[in-house]
């Protein structure tokens, strides 16, 4: 094989894992900072994203999109409790009882 023809190969594929490691970021940062809609959210849609890519063989990382995907919801049903706390006490007596 000729210098040409080694430089003309195509060179393997790079994984997409950064959409699995935003995934996680955002996960980690809706439960450890309380930020729930704001980084919940994008966590849940990232991860899917990223689990899609693994599907395709574009990515190998599925367990940190995986994970970001349930820290997401799990930050969001912890914001719901939160809010359903809330509104019960309200209308248990408001804030003087």
């Amino acid at each position: 094989m000729t210098a040409l023809e080694m430089a003309a190969a195509p060179s393997a594929a790079y994984p997409r894992n950064n959409l699995g490691v935003w995934s996680l970021v955002l996960g980690i940062s809706s439960i450890v900072l309380l930020l729930g809609v704001l980084t919940g959210i994008p966590a849940i849609i990232v991860g899917n994203q990223g689990r899609r890519a693994v599907r395709d063989g574009e990515a190998d990382n599925e367990g940190m999109a995986l994970t970001g995907v349930v820290l997401g919801w799990l930050s969001l049903a912890i914001l719901a409790v939160v809010i359903g706390l809330v509104v019960v006490r309200f209308l248990a007596g408001g804030t003087n009882s």
